[in-house]
Parts: structure tokens; C-alpha cells; sequence
């Protein structure tokens, strides 16, 4: 449950202030919050490449629609790639890698500041 929420508030926060900032801000974003809320490891770097990398990728689409397709079709041809699509999902993928490790980050870093228990011998 606490994936969905944190995948829900990374990507709706990167959503939001991405036009109004600068590109890094969503992985400062997925920082914050994986740092904020405790997890494990691979559920903070699912909820960051999720979260940053559909929005990255939906914002790659959108583009690509509103100027029908010009423009990546040209990307495409330069890259020599067969469809421009791939141009769409390697921002997703770009994104995510980069969300994912920044929500990796936030949780280790959270981590450092944490008492570790103890153990006895016979626990």
C-alpha cells in the first residue's frame, strides 16, 4: 500500500512542478519523499522508476502527438532507429533509471540517521 501512495505522490509531484522547474527537480522530488517515508530498497527505487518514468514518458507521448511526430521522426532517423516510438519509451526508461536511483538514495540516506539494534548472541 505504502508503494502505490509513494508512486502516487512522487509522479503527481513531478507532474506538477515540472513545467515550472527544472528537469532535476523530480529526482530531488522522489528524494524527499523516500526519505520522508521509510521502505525497503527495491520499494523506493519501484516507486521512483514508476513514478518519474510514467510521467516522463506520458510528457515524451504528448509531445510527440502535439507536433505530430515530426520531430522524433527525425531523432529517429539521425539514431537510425526503426520507429520513433522508441524515442518515447527510452525518456520513460531515462527517467525512471534516474528516479528510481534518486528514491534509492533518499531511503539509504534515511538509513544512516537510524539506530541499528543490537543483537544478542541468541536471537
Amino acid at each position: 500500500m505504502k508503494l502505490i501512495i509513494r508512486l502516487i505522490v512522487i509522479g503527481s509531484l513531478t507532474y506538477f512542478l515540472s513545467p515550472f522547474s527544472v528537469w532535476w527537480l523530480a529526482m530531488i522530488v522522489s528524494f524527499i519523499v523516500c526519505y520522508v517515508s521509510p521502505s525497503s530498497g527495491l520499494n523506493a527505487f519501484v516507486a521512483g522508476f514508476l513514478g518519474v518514468g510514467l510521467v516522463w514518458m506520458g510528457h515524451a507521448w504528448s509531445i510527440d502527438v502535439s507536433n505530430e511526430s515530426s520531430f522524433s521522426t527525425t531523432i529517429a532517423e539521425i539514431m537510425k532507429l526503426s520507429d520513433p516510438v522508441f524515442l518515447v519509451f527510452a525518456t520513460g526508461l531515462v527517467g525512471g533509471l534516474a528516479g528510481g536511483f534518486a528514491s534509492l538514495s533518499g531511503t539509504t540516506f534515511r538509513q544512516l540517521f537510524l539506530k541499528q539494534k543490537k543483537r544478542s548472541l541468541y536471537s
